[in-house]
């Protein structure tokens, strides 16, 4: 023989009165979140592709001849050096 034990908690949750106080999340509701997490992820994932690219790039470069691969390399570089002179205009620390 099995014995059950009701400790009451599914019963709580059956309990609880209806409210009809606000409208029910709808398919606007479910776009607008979507479109906040991709634009959140946008810029993430263009990084990621254009590493990757880069790598690739490089890769074949190298491959087919060693100083080839300089090119992508330097424009990496550069690159970087840009992005980190923009984020020093763009963040500037208090008091300064």
């Amino acid at each position: 023989m099995v014995e059950r034990y009701d400790t009451g908690l599914m019963g709580y949750y059956d309990r609880q009165p209806q409210s009809d106080e606000g409208p029910r999340p709808g398919c606007l509701d479910a776009l607008v979140i979507t479109r906040m997490v991709f634009g959140m992820l946008f810029w993430p994932v263009v990084g990621i592709v254009l590493v990757v690219i880069d790598a690739s790039v490089t890769f074949v470069l190298y491959a087919t001849n060693a100083p080839l691969a300089l090119i992508p390399i330097a424009m990496t570089v550069v690159a970087v050096w840009l992005f980190a002179r923009w984020e020093q205009r763009r963040f500037r620390p208090p008091g300064m």
